[in-house]
């Protein structure tokens, strides 16, 4: 492993982002009222939202966690409040965004420039969330930015000792 813990990092980002957004999304369809939402994933249980939402959320919740690590080194902030605040606006972002260009890579006269193996990876996950409410990404990105800073100041305080 990395002296700086990266792939303790990555890790965490892809499970624990993945899970919060699923239990975000899970708690989302039992509360909503919307009858395409219940219609959609009525007969999923909460261990499937969890089992593809690590595959369809892999390449976002990694993305989530790269772009917040290095924002945070940008801002040198090493608050866990300001993780989380940026970890929550972060995720409705980076949801918005991604459900954004899944919408454009539905469209029948993009469809042949969108065939790369990675599309449906980046934007799947994030096309499920937006059917739901954005809102729901808040806490997910909050909770799991809060996991994040725990990883990122355990492995940085003993790289620091080392050195």
């Amino acid at each position: 492993m990395t002296s700086r813990g990266s792939l303790a990092y990555y890790l965490a980002a892809w499970v624990c982002g993945c899970f919060f957004m699923a239990l975000a999304f899970w708690f989302e369809m039992q509360f909503s009222r919307s009858a395409s939402l219940q219609g959609t994933f009525q007969s999923v249980s909460f261990l499937g939202f969890c089992f593809f939402g690590l595959i369809f959320g892999a390449v976002p919740a990694l993305l989530f966690g790269w772009v917040l690590r290095r924002v945070m080194k940008l801002v040198h902030l090493e608050i866990i409040w300001v993780w989380v605040a940026a970890g929550a606006a972060l995720a409705a972002l980076l949801i918005w965004s991604l459900g954004e260009l899944g919408h454009v890579l539905q469209n029948p006269r993009t469809l042949p420039y969108s065939a790369l193996p990675i599309w449906p990876f980046l934007v799947v996950g994030p096309l499920a969330m937006l059917e739901g409410s954005l809102w729901a990404t808040l806490p997910a990105g909050a909770v799991t930015a809060a996991v994040l800073f725990a990883v990122h100041t355990a492995f940085e305080e003993k790289a620091d000792t080392q050195q």
